[in-house]
């Protein structure tokens, strides 16, 4: 076999069969991976062009359709909110209450009380350090804590392993990947 009955061979293995479900894309991703390592190898590309094309498909990525998310609840102000004394327990959990992605509700939009992703409708926004927007970084309250959404008002960390390996010790579980401590004293007042 040539070298160039070799790259049409690759080539052809990148153009899918007829009806091919979409989540082949991975295969596919990988034959021109492969493809890629093949040129780069034979000189035809070079390491630059590697980078040129992961940065590409990096940007291909961000580019594809987001999933609407909008959680449906009867009304937010009457579920019944979680008796978790937040106050005292927040200079040990660092509020990770608050990095989970929230889904709104239409009563939230309509509201307009609550900022939301905008490359993610319609997820509560996350500033760069994953943590709620509205979770003050000093206290770990809540800056919207009365239009908060009815996820965040029925939450209850007691049984939530990324929170506490055992509520009633007061022993937390160890912080989430990325997610750093917040500087949070003991008995500070929460926000509101």
């Amino acid at each position: 076999m040539t070298d160039g009955d070799e790259l049409a061979r690759i080539l052809a293995s990148l153009v899918p069969a007829e009806g091919e479900p979409a989540a082949d894309v991975r295969a596919i991703r990988a034959r021109v991976d492969l493809l890629v390592d093949l040129l780069v190898a034979r000189g035809a590309l070079t390491e630059g062009h590697r980078r040129l094309l992961a940065k590409v498909g990096v940007g291909a990525a961000a580019t594809e359709a987001k999933k609407v998310r909008l959680r449906v609840y009867v009304d937010k102000y009457t579920v019944p909110s979680s008796d978790v004394d937040c106050e005292a327990r927040m200079h040990l959990c660092h509020g990770r209450c608050c990095w989970p992605s929230i889904e709104l509700t239409t009563q939230d939009l309509e509201e307009g009380k609550l900022r939301w992703t905008i490359d993610e409708p319609y997820l509560l926004r996350k500033d760069a350090d994953g943590r709620c927007t509205y979770q003050d970084r000093g206290t770990g309250g809540c800056n919207a804590y009365q239009h908060r959404p009815a996820t965040c008002r029925i939450y209850d960390c007691r049984q939530d392993n990324r929170v506490w390996l055992d509520f009633e010790k007061r022993i937390p579980a160890p912080m989430p990947e990325g997610l750093g401590p917040l500087n949070v004293p003991e008995g500070a007042p929460r926000s509101t």
